[in-house]
């Protein structure tokens, strides 16, 4: 019995002094850890710095006219603002004095620049196909895509999975403008021969207008001279009436001087009875 407990004594104490072994070992190696980190200075974490996109100011405020005015900021002064905005198939430079803008609805916020220049793309193509202005259309949405791809190219790279689906729809639109080009020399092809197949129908036609305009014509002078006809004659016979009522006026007024003559030498007036 006692030498087991001697046994057992014996190997805690062996057991003791191997944890105490390990314990001085690892303090030892990351003694010698820090003071090589010390030596060879702060542990530096790389990281790529570059800007992940670039940004346009928007604008957007009301004229004193209530008139809704918003675009690209270009620049801001004290007294004016200058702006990139849409007017129709273009992009016009305009610029506006703050007394004519109503301060108090002026907003501005950020937008990536590749967002922007592809919202513009699908403003252009919603604007084709109306054949109105439809090539500076088609124009307008690809140069727009193509400066949205150089904006994502550059600051994240040619690789980026956002570069494809621009350059997709950069062929779709580059499609369908050869469809576009394809309908119009179609539509101008028909438009001629449906104007060589009517031509004689609308020559006959025009033909038939300017009879008609003619016939109305021909009786609206005839009308013209009928009137004056009537016209001639009633003049002629109130003429005549009139020198009638100036003769019998003319009577009259010989008669009353006569008269007049009478009771100016006899101072009496006798009036003459005729008898039949």
């Amino acid at each position: 019995m006692k030498n087991i407990a001697i046994t057992i004594t014996g190997t805690f104490a062996l057991l003791i002094a191997l944890k105490s072994f390990s314990n001085a070992y690892a303090q030892t190696g990351l003694s010698e850890t820090a003071v090589k980190r010390k030596q060879s200075g702060p542990e530096i974490t790389r990281t790529d710095t570059r800007p992940r996109t670039s940004f346009v100011k928007m604008v957007d405020f009301y004229l004193r006219d209530e008139q809704l005015v918003f675009g690209k900021l270009i620049s801001e002064a004290k007294n004016k603002i200058t702006l990139e905005r849409l007017e129709g198939s273009r992009i016009v430079v305009s610029t506006y004095s703050k007394r004519e803008i109503d301060t108090r609805t002026l907003h501005t916020k950020n937008v990536a620049e590749a967002q922007y220049y592809l919202d513009l793309a699908e403003y252009f193509s919603g604007r084709t196909w109306d054949f109105r202005d439809d090539p500076d259309d088609f124009i307008q949405a690809i140069r727009c895509c193509e400066k949205a791809r150089q904006s994502i190219a550059t600051f994240q790279g040619q690789d980026s999975q956002k570069i494809a689906e621009i350059d997709e729809k950069i062929t779709r639109l580059q499609a369908d403008r050869n469809v576009w080009t394809r309908e119009v020399e179609s539509r101008a092809k028909l438009k001629k021969l449906e104007l060589e197949a009517t031509i004689e129908k609308r020559i006959n036609e025009l033909e038939d207008k300017f009879a008609a305009s003619s016939q109305q014509v021909d009786q609206i002078e005839a009308d013209i001279k009928g009137n004056k006809q009537k016209l001639e004659r009633g003049i002629s016979e109130l003429d005549r009436i009139l020198s009638g009522r100036l003769e019998i006026l003319e009577e009259q007024v010989g008669t009353n001087s006569r008269i007049i003559d009478r009771i100016g030498r006899t101072g009496y007036y006798y009036p003459r009875y005729y008898y039949p």
